[in-house]
């Protein structure tokens, strides 16, 4: 099972669950053990979707400090002032995938959570 679903549902049961370093740290109610054990033998997907939860984190909240209160919402980018180069991710400057045009998947995330809240 995907990483981040593992991990949605873990915390939706209750648990609490983190990275440190090559650690994972699961804590909660004793009778959530069998969700525990079953992230722990996905550790090495659980430590991908952890990270690629906080590549999301920091983008949404850079982008989210520049959407106005009122009028037009200008386009979202993570890292204003990054100069835009072909392969490249126009809102951060990362590398882009085969797959992705102009936003990274991190970045096109983001944008899509901060829209998300504002409706």
């Amino acid at each position: 099972m995907d990483g981040l679903v593992l991990l949605r549902q873990a915390r939706l049961a209750g648990l609490q669950v983190r990275g440190d370093g090559d650690r994972l740290v699961v804590r909660g109610p004793w009778r959530l053990e069998p969700v525990a054990r079953t992230l722990l033998a996905e550790k090495p997907g659980i430590l991908r979707a952890l990270a690629e939860e906080h590549e999301i984190a920091w983008r949404v909240d850079a982008m989210r400090s520049r959407v106005p209160a009122t009028g037009a919402i200008p386009l979202l980018l993570a890292l204003p002032g990054v100069r835009f180069q072909l392969g490249t991710c126009c809102s951060c400057g990362e590398q882009l995938a085969p797959d992705d045009r102009y936003r990274c998947g991190p970045c096109a995330d983001a944008a899509v959570a901060v829209l998300r809240a504002l409706a």
